[in-house]
Protein backbone atom coordinates (compact mmCIF):
# COMPACT_ATOMS: atom_id res chain seq x y z
CA UNK A 1 0.00 0.00 0.00
CA UNK A 2 1.60 3.35 -1.02
CA UNK A 3 2.20 5.79 1.70
CA UNK A 4 -0.85 8.13 2.14
CA UNK A 5 -2.83 10.19 5.07
CA UNK A 6 -5.65 8.20 5.60
CA UNK A 7 -8.52 11.09 6.76
CA UNK A 8 -11.25 8.76 7.74
CA UNK A 9 -8.56 7.39 10.61
CA UNK A 10 -7.92 9.29 14.18
CA UNK A 11 -4.66 7.96 15.23
CA UNK A 12 -4.37 8.25 19.36
CA UNK A 13 -1.86 7.40 21.57
CA UNK A 14 -2.43 6.22 25.00
CA UNK A 15 -0.05 7.72 27.52
CA UNK A 16 -1.71 6.65 31.02
CA UNK A 17 0.67 4.20 32.28
CA UNK A 18 2.93 4.79 36.18
CA UNK A 19 6.06 3.72 34.37
CA UNK A 20 7.14 1.49 37.41
CA UNK A 21 9.54 -0.67 36.29
CA UNK A 22 11.17 2.51 34.48
CA UNK A 23 11.28 3.61 38.03
CA UNK A 24 8.45 6.03 37.21
CA UNK A 25 9.61 7.91 34.33
CA UNK A 26 7.02 9.27 31.57
CA UNK A 27 8.05 6.60 28.90
CA UNK A 28 6.97 8.62 26.31
CA UNK A 29 9.32 11.09 26.81
CA UNK A 30 12.58 8.95 27.18
CA UNK A 31 14.82 9.25 23.68
CA UNK A 32 15.80 6.89 21.07
CA UNK A 33 17.95 7.61 18.14
CA UNK A 34 17.84 11.15 19.73
CA UNK A 35 14.15 11.85 19.79
CA UNK A 36 11.53 11.26 22.35
CA UNK A 37 9.65 7.88 21.68
CA UNK A 38 6.29 10.12 21.52
CA UNK A 39 7.46 12.57 18.98
CA UNK A 40 8.84 9.55 16.81
CA UNK A 41 5.20 7.91 16.99
CA UNK A 42 3.47 11.54 16.68
CA UNK A 43 5.55 11.81 13.42
CA UNK A 44 4.28 8.58 12.23
CA UNK A 45 1.06 8.94 13.11
CA UNK A 46 0.57 12.31 10.94
CA UNK A 47 1.75 10.57 7.70
CA UNK A 48 -0.82 7.94 8.59
CA UNK A 49 -3.85 9.15 9.66
CA UNK A 50 -6.23 12.27 9.17
CA UNK A 51 -6.41 13.67 12.89
CA UNK A 52 -3.93 13.07 15.86
CA UNK A 53 -4.87 12.79 19.50
CA UNK A 54 -3.76 11.66 22.53
CA UNK A 55 -5.33 9.82 26.24
CA UNK A 56 -3.73 11.45 29.35
CA UNK A 57 -5.28 12.37 32.61
CA UNK A 58 -2.44 14.90 32.84
CA UNK A 59 -1.68 17.61 29.33
CA UNK A 60 1.18 18.98 31.16
CA UNK A 61 3.71 17.36 30.34
CA UNK A 62 2.83 17.30 26.52
CA UNK A 63 2.35 20.97 25.56
CA UNK A 64 4.02 22.77 22.48
CA UNK A 65 3.15 19.65 20.66
CA UNK A 66 0.22 21.24 19.05
CA UNK A 67 -1.75 17.56 19.77
CA UNK A 68 -4.80 17.56 21.61
CA UNK A 69 -4.92 15.56 24.67
CA UNK A 70 -8.08 14.34 26.37
CA UNK A 71 -8.76 12.62 29.12
CA UNK A 72 -10.08 9.34 30.51
CA UNK A 73 -13.98 9.25 30.89
CA UNK A 74 -13.66 6.64 33.91
CA UNK A 75 -9.74 7.26 35.29
CA UNK A 76 -8.26 4.16 36.44
CA UNK A 77 -8.81 1.49 34.48
CA UNK A 78 -6.04 0.85 32.00
CA UNK A 79 -5.63 0.43 28.15
CA UNK A 80 -9.36 -0.72 27.73
CA UNK A 81 -10.70 2.88 29.45
CA UNK A 82 -7.77 4.60 27.47
CA UNK A 83 -9.13 2.91 24.53
CA UNK A 84 -12.71 4.15 26.05
CA UNK A 85 -11.36 7.36 25.92
CA UNK A 86 -10.15 7.14 22.28
CA UNK A 87 -12.78 6.48 20.29
CA UNK A 88 -15.27 8.72 22.23
CA UNK A 89 -13.18 11.64 21.50
CA UNK A 90 -11.73 10.42 18.20
CA UNK A 91 -13.86 12.57 15.45
CA UNK A 92 -13.62 9.50 12.83
CA UNK A 93 -15.51 6.14 12.50
CA UNK A 94 -12.09 4.17 12.18
CA UNK A 95 -9.42 4.75 15.40
CA UNK A 96 -5.93 3.50 15.72
CA UNK A 97 -5.03 3.15 19.13
CA UNK A 98 -1.27 2.77 19.96
CA UNK A 99 1.23 2.84 23.77
CA UNK A 100 3.38 6.06 24.24
CA UNK A 101 6.14 3.54 24.83
CA UNK A 102 6.45 1.96 20.98
CA UNK A 103 9.08 3.60 19.11
CA UNK A 104 8.78 1.54 16.04
CA UNK A 105 5.04 1.54 14.97
CA UNK A 106 4.08 0.51 11.20
CA UNK A 107 2.47 3.26 9.46
CA UNK A 108 2.08 0.46 6.61
CA UNK A 109 0.63 -2.34 9.23
CA UNK A 110 -1.69 0.75 10.27
CA UNK A 111 -2.77 1.31 6.86
CA UNK A 112 -3.49 -2.20 6.14
CA UNK A 113 -5.55 -2.43 9.41
CA UNK A 114 -7.66 0.59 8.49
CA UNK A 115 -8.12 -1.45 5.03
CA UNK A 116 -9.28 -4.49 6.49
CA UNK A 117 -11.61 -2.87 9.05
CA UNK A 118 -15.14 -3.03 6.54
CA UNK A 119 -17.74 -3.56 9.14
CA UNK A 120 -16.20 -4.81 11.49
CA UNK A 121 -15.73 -3.80 14.90
CA UNK A 122 -12.05 -4.25 14.88
CA UNK A 123 -8.68 -5.06 13.01
CA UNK A 124 -6.07 -6.18 15.80
CA UNK A 125 -2.52 -8.24 14.65
CA UNK A 126 -1.55 -11.29 16.41
CA UNK A 127 1.60 -11.89 16.59
CA UNK A 128 4.18 -15.11 18.17
CA UNK A 129 3.32 -13.75 21.11
CA UNK A 130 -0.68 -13.36 21.09
CA UNK A 131 -3.14 -10.09 20.20
CA UNK A 132 -1.50 -6.57 19.60
CA UNK A 133 -4.62 -4.76 20.94
CA UNK A 134 -2.33 -1.47 21.11
CA UNK A 135 -1.78 -1.24 17.23
CA UNK A 136 -4.66 -2.05 16.11
CA UNK A 137 -7.64 0.32 14.46
CA UNK A 138 -11.16 0.18 16.02
CA UNK A 139 -14.79 1.20 15.17
CA UNK A 140 -15.51 4.69 16.88
CA UNK A 141 -19.45 2.90 17.41
CA UNK A 142 -18.13 0.28 19.69
CA UNK A 143 -17.40 2.76 22.30
CA UNK A 144 -20.46 1.90 24.58
CA UNK A 145 -19.65 -1.88 25.16
CA UNK A 146 -16.59 -0.80 27.14
CA UNK A 147 -18.12 0.81 30.36
CA UNK A 148 -19.76 -2.39 31.46
CA UNK A 149 -16.49 -4.05 31.20
CA UNK A 150 -14.57 -1.31 32.88
CA UNK A 151 -17.52 -0.75 35.71
CA UNK A 152 -17.08 -4.71 36.79
CA UNK A 153 -13.38 -4.62 36.76
CA UNK A 154 -12.69 -7.04 33.24
CA UNK A 155 -9.74 -4.52 31.87
CA UNK A 156 -8.59 -7.36 29.96
CA UNK A 157 -8.40 -5.75 26.49
CA UNK A 158 -7.97 -9.27 24.56
CA UNK A 159 -10.85 -10.64 26.60
CA UNK A 160 -12.58 -7.28 25.29
CA UNK A 161 -11.75 -7.98 21.74
CA UNK A 162 -12.97 -11.49 22.04
CA UNK A 163 -16.44 -10.64 22.64
CA UNK A 164 -16.08 -8.25 19.24
CA UNK A 165 -17.09 -8.62 15.61
CA UNK A 166 -12.93 -8.45 14.72
CA UNK A 167 -10.64 -9.00 12.20
CA UNK A 168 -7.13 -10.96 13.90
CA UNK A 169 -4.55 -10.67 11.35
CA UNK A 170 -2.23 -14.07 11.94
CA UNK A 171 1.37 -14.23 12.72
CA UNK A 172 2.08 -15.00 9.22
CA UNK A 173 1.02 -11.84 7.34
CA UNK A 174 1.75 -9.86 10.40
CA UNK A 175 5.18 -10.81 10.20
CA UNK A 176 5.46 -9.27 6.98
CA UNK A 177 4.87 -5.29 8.48
CA UNK A 178 8.12 -6.42 10.88
CA UNK A 179 10.68 -7.11 8.53
CA UNK A 180 13.01 -3.90 10.05
CA UNK A 181 12.42 -3.64 13.61
CA UNK A 182 9.94 -5.24 16.39
CA UNK A 183 6.75 -3.12 15.99
CA UNK A 184 5.04 -3.83 18.80
CA UNK A 185 8.19 -3.68 21.03
CA UNK A 186 7.29 -1.31 24.12
CA UNK A 187 9.63 0.03 26.49
CA UNK A 188 8.72 -1.56 30.28
CA UNK A 189 12.17 -1.64 31.29
CA UNK A 190 15.72 0.73 31.57
CA UNK A 191 16.79 -2.40 29.73
CA UNK A 192 14.06 -2.50 27.07
CA UNK A 193 15.14 1.28 26.37
CA UNK A 194 18.69 0.37 25.75
CA UNK A 195 17.27 -2.75 23.56
CA UNK A 196 15.37 0.15 21.41
CA UNK A 197 18.43 2.18 21.63
CA UNK A 198 20.63 -0.35 19.81
CA UNK A 199 17.81 -1.49 17.43
CA UNK A 200 17.18 2.57 16.04
CA UNK A 201 21.07 2.54 15.79
CA UNK A 202 20.75 -0.75 13.62
CA UNK A 203 18.05 0.80 11.86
Amino acid sequence: MSAHVIEGLTGVVLAGGLGRRMGYANKGLLTVAGEAVLDRILARLSETCGHVLMVANDPTPYAGRNVRVVPDALPGHGALGGLHAALLNAPTDMVFVCGCDMPFISPALIRALAGMLDDRDAAVPRDGYGLQPLHAVYARRIAPLIPPALLRGDLKMGRFIGTLNALILPPEETAGFAAEADIFFNLNTPDDLEQARIAAARL
